[in-house]
């Protein structure tokens, strides 16, 4: 009984988590609900804000900041669709910027940039999520 109830609570925890999102880039532009595009940002970078602070990077952790970067680049631009006035808008264009920061600091393999840049984006995310959610 325990083992079921164990499992059942895990099962719950699991579902209870945010909705995984991973529309292909060039479908971005025609997602029409402002929760799937913030869906999509939260599955792609979730797991990259938790190497904030990490002195180097492998391959696939550069390759993981490319394609979120990618990602938030298209979905920051989508955001602006569902406007919620000029702060919001401005929000969505702070992120854009420290997407294509992170983007540029994957051709030097710039460690420091790329924390500087998901910094930017985490902080970028809570203040918006504080002032418009």
């Amino acid at each position: 009984m325990r083992r079921i109830m164990l499992g059942l609570l895990l099962v719950g925890g699991v579902a209870c988590g945010p909705p995984v999102k991973n529309t292909p880039i060039e479908e971005i532009p025609k997602l029409t609900k402002l929760s799937d595009v913030m869906d999509n940002q939260a599955t792609v970078m979730d797991p990259l804000f938790k190497k904030i602070g990490q002195s180097q990077f492998t391959d696939d952790d550069w390759a993981a900041l490319t394609a979120g970067a990618t990602k938030i680049q298209a979905t920051s631009l989508k955001i602006k669709d569902f406007s919620k006035g000029a702060e919001f808008d401005a929000l969505a264009m702070k992120l854009n910027q420290a997407a294509t920061d992170l983007s540029n600091s994957y051709a030097s393999k710039d460690a420091t940039a790329a924390n500087a840049a998901l910094t930017t984006m985490k902080a970028t995310c809570k203040e918006c999520h504080k002032k418009f959610r």
